[in-house]
Parts: structure tokens; C-alpha cells; sequence
């Protein structure tokens, strides 16, 4: 139970500021800037050849004409259009011609969008009409024979301006209940799940502080991310609705770059630029997934650096940190109208430094899954603390609240796995990881049961990384394999592709030998040049792993039986198993304890000792559970190998009776683990029996 003190102190943590938006759409924060500027340069396009600019007037006089022929074709209030594009200009016109006529807007990447998830967003919508361009429009041919489709290519319509109709007043049936945008999620556990989010969503992230990240009037924004990610809503919004200019990337980024000041990214894109490239860049938001203490170190001594969370369900982020260097890295406050409850398993308020279920609600929360009423239902709750009747959503994360109000996320729930017997945090791991010096960014996954640790750059020597890991993680968290790629490999969305990183896993052999850094691989490459120039090619030896070098100087008994794989597989992994029995009978130790205690007081024993065998036995049986003694035992039996070396034939024992008997050994040393355990209170009370004669 809270306190009323701390009740009402973690209420006043809850809720963030109580605000009045000043827009309550989008669209009318768009046509406000629309009006107010309209020589204003409201878009660039750099994946052009040649950059093409538009300004906010010619941007909406478009977006009007567009919408005014989806009228005719019946598309208006209640309806979802795809937009099969790609990132553009005709993509922003498709946008506000949509949202114009009171629609929802779904955005699909028409050059990585797979076939399966077009089929279920046209269905799902229940219209016919999709917007696309001539370079999207084949994606539709085999899908147009079994649904009645009308394409509308955008960039034909804008091509020709005799195609503009006069208008006399402005077209915009949006209202905050209005739907602004899909978002189909990846789909991993099943169908793409496509999530309802409203104008009133929208317009209270972008249209106010901090969600709106100081964008107003010649400032420029970057259009970096895939139109079907949630973050790219947010460049887009938070830039259009507050008078910015946004500049769209090409297939190369720099250009980008060196010309916004303001970028929105998930850690992983940018932990591969540093800032003083950029100096123009003022202000820089992550989100997608965790940032690291290091990165936000970095770029928050050169720039207004915000860490943000939030799953799409909660309209992109929820929650926003303005980091300074040096201080603990946390996901912050909930933004205002918002609010984030931590909670148990009974939805009941934990303590300040309890960790829990973190919940969502508040203004940000969406209207729940497309088509999928239960689902909807399962993770879209009431909300239990609000009288509105309003909902509050699940996000799947575990957090705590600091003393100070603010949140730390301990990761997913579902990233919280056992190995071996013991629960262990993968997102903590991967902290430990990030923290090494030089190592940019990391991440963790479980494949086939065993902890694998990805870093990058490549040039990292693997032991003093995984040394490092050993000094703050338990030894059932250390990671068995490290690997270090040059980079990690990205999702469309620019988060870290762990589908991509299990495939790697499974096919690379780990190298604890680093890889020398770019400038260093040069060098030996000269040297290794000019050693060619002076030596024959039969004499020179490549640089390999010497584990799997063999030259014709090695002599090699290759005819030596080597022992039968399946032997001792009775007792394989028995050092996790003794020790996961070993932590969890601290009970029955306890319980044993108390039985000697009521033991000798029932025998009448001299009181004047009996302080001191409980004592004593207690203390012991607290030491025989601690990390350091259970790691000192962990060390001991896992320093008799498996197994001797292949060039091992010199010495007492055979190559193969030295493996049985290594395993004898082993099981022994871990038995005798136990018998501290049990034996305690019998030896602790036989010396204080000594002890009183």
C-alpha cells in the first residue's frame, strides 16, 4: 500500500501538463501557415536530379485540386486512402489532399512494401480509390484483377496545370475525431496490424512544446524516414503544421544533413554521423528504440538533444527527456495532455523506484487496430484512473518512476527472457555492451538458447569487450558470442534489423581477434604490398584466425580416434542445472536453520551460545547466496575444460580418458557445490557444541 504522501506524489507524476492546443487538426495548422506565408518555401526535394522547391502556396492550391477530384470519386469523412508512394513531393500533396477531405491517409513505401501487405491495406480500407505514382503504379496490376481499384497517379494530375479548378472557399472537412493515418506494424506475430490514429492525436504531439521541437518559420526539417514508419508523420506534421521548410533526402544523406536544423531518427541512423559534421543542426529527437548514454552524450553537447518513447498506439512518443550531458539517460515526462502509469499485475500504482508495467493515456492514445475488435480490446482498456472514460493503453514496457518524476525503462516485457534458469534483461545487456569505449551501438538477441552481443564498428578487440561486460553484468548475462560488424544492419524504418542479425549469427564465426580500424587496414595493406613485391606467393601465409591456419610445418596425427560425441551428454549443461537448484533453495536453508534454533531451545541448550549459533547460521546461509560466492564456484567448475586441445598427445593421461575424466572431476567439484548448503547448520551447531565444553 502507498502512502497518501506518496500517492499524491506520484499522481503529480502521471499527468503531464494540462494544455490548450491551439490547433485541434492538422490541416487547419497547415492552411494557417498556408495563408500567413505563402511565399514561404514549404517543401525540397532532393532525390531529384535537380532539387525541385514549392512553396506553401503552390503546396495547397495542389492539395486542393487533388482533393476536390477525390470528392467527385466519393472519398470523404470516415474513409482510409492508401498512398503507395514514394518520398517526394507528390507524396506531401497525396497527404493534405486526403486529409482535406475529412479521409485517413495510409502510408505504404511503394519500394519496399511487400506484396501481401498492399493486398490487406486495400481490403481493410474499403474503398477503391489509391493514390500512387508512375513509378508505384505496377505494384497494382496483379491486384487490380482481383479488386475493383481506381489509381490516381499524383505526379500526372500535378504535371498539368490546366487540370486546376477555381475554388471559392477552402476545402477542409477534418475534425479532431477525424482519422488522420494508418500505421501498419511489421506483422511479425501474424497479419499487419494497422493502427487508428485521429487528428486530435496528431495535432497534440506537433502543434505545442515539446512535440512540435521548436520549428517555426525558416526552420528546416529533414524528411529522412520511410513514409510507413510513424516518426516520418512527425517530421512531416511537426514541420508543415508550425511553418517550416522540409527537405526530403535522396538516396544519400549528406546533401540532407548539411543543410536541416532540425533531425528526427531513430539511435541507430544516428549514431553514424557525428555532430561537429553538422554544425547547422540544432535540434536532433530519437526515438524507435533505446538510445545510449554515449550517443546522447555526444550530440547533447552539441545540440538540443531529446529522448523520447512512445509505440505508435500512443500517436508516435508520449514521453520526452531533454538530455544534458552527464546526467543519467532517461525516456523523461509525459508530454502534456498525456499521461504514463506504472502499474503491478492487479493495475494497482507501484512505489517510486518499483518497477512495472508502463500504461498510456491521456490524448495521444489512439482509437485502437483496424478490423481487429479483439485485439483492440485486449491492449485498449478503460482507463481505471480517469472519470472521462477515456482509454488507456498497454505499451509493453517495464519502468520505474525516479524520485524526480522521471521515467526509466528497464525495456520490453517480452524482452525479458530466462537462460539457463535465470531472468535476465536484454536491453541491460545491451547497455553494458554501448558502454564499452568506441563501441557506437549495440544490441543483444537469444538464438538457440545462448546470448549473442552485436557491436559495432568492427575494429573492437572481443575479449576486452566481453571483460567489460563480466565487470557489471552476473555471469549468466555475459554474452558466449560477441560479434562486431563494421555497421548494424537497419530496418526500413532505421531500427537495428534483428532478423538480419540472426542470419549473421548463425553463418559467422565469431573472431576474437579485432579487426583494425579503416586507417590501420590501410597500413597493412601497404605493408602487406610490398611483402608481396619482395617475397613468392608460396611463402607468404594470408592473415586468418591462427584457430583455423594450417601450413605443411604443423604435423598432425590425423589418424588419432577421436572420442564419440555423445559421451557424457547425461551430465551436459549439469553446472547450470546444479546452480539454478542451488538459488533456489535458500528457503529450505532458512527453514533448516530455524529448525536447529527450535531445536536447541527445546534441549535447554546454554543461552549464552545460542545467540551465536543462529547467528552464525543465518550469516551463513545469507553468504552461500550472494553473486561472489556463487560466481567463485562458477569459476571453479568452469575451469576444468570440456575437452583437451587437438594437438594435445604428450602427458599421463590419453587424449580421450583425459575427457572422461575431466567430466568425472567436474561432476564432482559441482556436488560438492551443495554441500555447504545443507551442511551448515550441522557443523555451525557441532563447533558451538565444542565450543560451550
Amino acid at each position: 500500500m502507498l502512502s497518501p504522501k506518496d500517492l499524491q506524489l506520484i499522481r503529480s507524476f502521471e499527468n503531464g501538463e494540462s494544455t490548450s492546443c491551439p490547433f485541434s487538426t492538422v490541416t487547419s495548422a497547415f492552411y494557417h501557415h498556408a495563408f500567413s506565408q505563402p511565399a514561404a518555401i514549404a517543401l525540397r526535394d532532393m532525390s531529384l536530379p535537380q532539387p525541385k522547391e514549392l512553396t506553401y502556396y503552390d503546396l495547397a492550391r495542389q492539395a486542393q485540386n487533388l482533393a476536390l477530384k477525390l470528392r467527385r470519386l466519393g472519398v470523404g469523412p470516415g474513409q482510409r486512402v492508401p498512398l503507395l508512394v514514394k518520398r517526394g513531393i507528390d507524396m506531401i500533396i497525396g497527404i493534405w489532399a486526403v486529409l482535406s477531405c475529412g479521409a485517413q491517409y495510409v502510408p505504404l513505401d511503394g519500394g519496399v512494401v511487400p506484396d501481401s501487405t498492399i493486398r490487406v491495406v486495400t481490403e481493410q480500407s474499403g474503398g477503391i480509390v489509391i493514390l500512387c505514382v508512375n513509378s508505384t503504379e505496377h505494384r497494382l496490376r496483379e491486384l487490380r484483377r482481383q479488386q475493383p481499384l481506381v489509381p490516381i497517379l499524383i505526379d500526372e494530375l500535378c504535371q498539368h496545370r490546366d487540370n486546376y479548378e477555381p475554388q471559392e472557399e477552402l476545402l477542409d472537412l477534418a475534425t479532431d475525431d477525424s482519422g488522420c493515418y494508418v500505421i501498419y506494424t511489421s506483422g511479425t506475430t501474424g497479419k499487419p496490424k494497422g493502427v487508428d490514429v485521429t487528428h486530435r492525436n496528431v495535432a497534440n504531439l506537433v502543434c505545442q512544446a515539446p512535440g512540435n521541437l521548436s520549428v517555426r518559420p525558416g526552420i528546416i526539417v529533414g524528411s529522412t524516414l520511410n513514409i510507413s514508419f510513424d516518426m516520418a508523420a512527425w517530421e512531416i506534421f511537426a514541420c508543415l503544421c508550425n511553418g517550416g521548410t522540409l527537405v526530403m533526402r535522396g538516396p544519400q544523406w549528406e546533401p540532407t544533413l548539411r543543410q536541416i536544423n532540425v533531425l528526427i531518427c531513430t539511435p541507430t541512423i544516428l549514431s553514424r554521423y557525428h555532430p561537429e559534421a553538422y554544425p547547422q543542426i540544432k535540434v536532433v529527437a530519437t526515438a524507435g528504440e533505446p538510445s545510449s548514454q554515449q550517443l546522447a552524450d555526444l550530440w547533447a553537447a552539441h545540440t538540443t538533444y531529446w529522448n523520447c518513447c512512445g509505440p505508435t498506439e500512443t500517436t508516435i512518443v508520449n514521453t520526452m527527456s531533454k538530455h544534458v550531458v552527464g546526467e543519467p539517460l532517461s525516456i523523461g515526462k509525459p508530454t502534456p495532455n498525456n499521461t504514463v502509469y506504472i502499474l503491478d499485475s492487479q493495475l494497482r500504482r507501484v512505489d517510486i523506484g518499483s518497477a512495472g508495467s508502463m500504461w498510456a493515456g491521456g490524448d495521444g492514445v489512439s482509437r485502437g487496430y483496424v478490423g481487429l475488435e479483439s485485439k483492440t480490446r485486449e491492449n485498449y482498456i478503460t482507463n481505471v484512473y480517469s472519470k472521462n472514460g477515456s482509454k488507456m493503453y498497454k505499451t509493453g514496457d517495464l519502468g520505474y518512476w525516479r524520485p524526480d518524476g522521471n521515467i526509466e525503462i528497464l525495456g520490453r516485457a517480452d524482452d525479458q527472457v530466462k537462460v539457463k534458469g535465470f531472468r535476465v534483461e536484454l536491453d541491460g545487456i545491451s547497455a553494458t555492451l554501448a558502454s564499452f569505449p568506441g563501441v557506437i551501438r549495440a544490441t543483444v538477441l537469444i538464438i538457440d538458447g545462448e546470448i549473442h552481443g552485436f557491436v559495432s564498428p568492427a575494429h573492437h578487440n572481443i575479449s576486452d569487450v566481453l571483460s567489460h561486460t563480466k565487470k557489471s553484468q552476473p555471469y549468466y548475462a555475459v554474452p558466449q558470442k560477441i560479434h562486431a560488424l563494421a555497421q548494424l544492419p537497419l530496418t526500413a524504418n532505421g531500427k537495428i534489423d534483428k532478423r538480419a542479425l540472426r542470419v549473421i549469427a548463425t553463418t559467422q564465426v565469431t573472431n576474437l581477434q579485432p579487426v583494425p580500424p579503416p586507417a590501420v587496414r590501410e597500413k597493412i595493406n601497404v605493408d602487406l604490398e610490398a611483402v608481396m613485391e619482395t617475397r613468392s606467393l608460396a611463402s607468404f601465409i594470408t592473415c586468418t584466425s591462427s584457430a583455423t591456419c594450417y601450413t605443411q610445418d604443423e604435423k598432425c596425427d590425423l589418424s588419432r580416434e577421436l572420442p564419440n560425441k555423445k559421451q557424457g551428454r547425461l551430465i551436459q549443461g549439469l553446472r547450470h542445472k546444479i546452480f539454478i537448484i542451488y538459488r533456489t533453495l535458500l528457503s529450505i536453508v532458512w527453514f533448516l536453520n530455524v529448525g536447529v534454533l527450535i531445536a536447541l531451545v527445546v534441549a535447554q541448550s546454554d543461552s549464552e551460545w545460542l545467540g551465536i549459533m543462529a547467528a552464525a547460521n543465518l550469516v551463513t546461509c545469507v553468504m552461500i547466496r550472494q553473486d561472489l560466492v556463487i560466481n567463485l564456484l562458477y569459476t571453479l567448475t568452469c575451469s576444468i575444460p570440456k575437452n583437451a586441445p587437438f594437438g594435445y598427445d604428450h602427458g599421463v593421461l590419453k587424449f580421450t580418458t583425459w575427457v572422461v575424466y575431466t567430466q568425472e572431476l567436474e561432476y564432482v567439484l559441482l556436488c560438492g557445490c551443495l554441500f555447504p548448503l545443507f551442511s551448515t547448520p550441522w557443523i555451525t551447531s557441532r563447533m558451538a557444541g565444542l565450543c560451550v565444553r
